[in-house]
């Protein structure tokens, strides 16, 4: 009878093992969105985004980025494309943005995880054109 307790509760810690393993690799979009509202909403990477995607003269290109990707970092790696898609729509909703240049602001946050040399992702499924 002990030994069937024993595997018994050997299974049950495996099972909660793997399904804790599960939950960790595969975050929830709520968990996605607790943690980008703990960055912040991505502000730097928004100010980076804005930064590369304007004409102004008054610009110092990448003075945003270090701090991008230092809350880039901060985010589970799940949930660091759903950051950089945030802070777009972010910049879009805030800003004096045209439609015909989100297209711009988010191939400026596709780059953002090759220029922070993230491990990963190393690329994010941004929407298209057509989606906007």
């Amino acid at each position: 009878m002990a030994k069937l307790a024993l595997l018994v509760a050997t299974l049950a810690l495996a099972f909660f093992v793997v399904n804790a393993s599960i939950y960790r690799n595969h975050p929830d979009r709520s968990w996605c969105e607790r943690q980008i509202r703990r960055e912040d909403n991505l502000r730097q990477c928004q100010k980076y985004i804005e930064e590369e995607s304007s004409d102004s003269p008054y610009n110092r290109p990448g003075r945003y980025l270090d701090s991008c990707c230092q809350q880039l970092e901060n985010l589970e790696r799940e949930c660091r494309c759903d950051g950089l898609k945030h802070a777009v729509r972010q910049q879009l909703e805030e800003g004096e943005w045209e439609r015909e240049e989100a297209g711009e602001l988010y191939q400026v946050a596709q780059m953002i995880l090759r220029k922070c040399n993230v491990e990963e992702p190393r690329r994010c499924d941004m929407p298209s054109r057509r989606w906007f």
